[in-house]
């Protein structure tokens, strides 16, 4: 018959095994706090957050304040319905002077289309719109399965657009008021009011919704 194992060899198996668990459980916690390290941050950027902060419901945003926006968040989605847009911004760039963006919307039932367009802000409170030429830069795809127009298709397209832009020089202008923000959504919402010299033009008013989340704003379409 088999030797009995004696009560110090068990006993030493006992001591190797616990202290392989501890090790394995101090590993894993080490990944799972690497991996949460690594993982993008939850909430506001520091300009978000700051509005909040600031800002009552109905107050005015400064023209400093919305560059800060516009850098932190993904998208801004206007007269947002469910999961879709009117239409939508993502901006590529900011400072003092102004800022470039592009534009996404559905162009007709079957097009969408997305341009790149710049504006400037003036007396720290308005966004106006520029003489900048943006129709080169605009590109088309299909709704049905997202493949892009191109050549003549394109061209044609771009033209129609260019015939419908009024003759006269000069655009709008906009400035946004405070509505509020939803933590949990991650959300930023505006009024913006538009303004023709000088004059405001309620019914071009539009709610902005600024996504700070990116996956969300990723999947943001736009109604026709």
């Amino acid at each position: 018959m088999a030797r009995p194992v004696s009560n110090r060899v068990r006993l030493g198996q006992d001591e190797a095994g616990q202290w392989e668990d501890f090790r394995m459980r101090h590993f894993v916690s080490a990944i799972l706090v690497l991996m949460l390290s690594l993982a993008p941050a939850l909430g506001y950027d520091a300009a978000g957050q700051a509005v909040i902060d600031r800002l009552k419901a109905g107050k005015l945003v400064t023209a400093t304040e919305l560059a800060g926006l516009m850098m932190g968040a993904e998208r801004w989605c206007y007269n947002q319905r469910d999961d879709e847009c009117g239409w939508s911004d993502i901006y590529l760039s900011a400072d003092a002077e102004g800022a470039e963006y592009e534009m996404s919307h559905a162009w007709n039932e079957k097009v969408d289309i997305a341009l790149v367009d710049r504006g400037e802000f003036r007396e720290d409170r308005y966004f106006c719109e520029t003489d900048n030429d943006w129709v080169r830069s605009i590109r088309a795809y299909s709704r049905d399965d997202g493949v892009a127009l191109e050549g003549r298709e394109l061209a044609s397209m771009r033209k129609a657009i260019a015939e419908l832009l009024p003759a006269e020089k000069g655009g709008a202008c906009f400035d946004y008021l405070y509505r509020g923000h939803d933590e949990a959504a991650q959300t930023i919402t505006l009024l913006q009011r538009q303004f023709r010299d000088g004059v405001h033009a309620p019914e071009q008013d539009a709610e902005v919704t600024l996504h700070f989340d990116a996956e969300t704003a990723e999947n943001l379409g736009w109604y026709w």
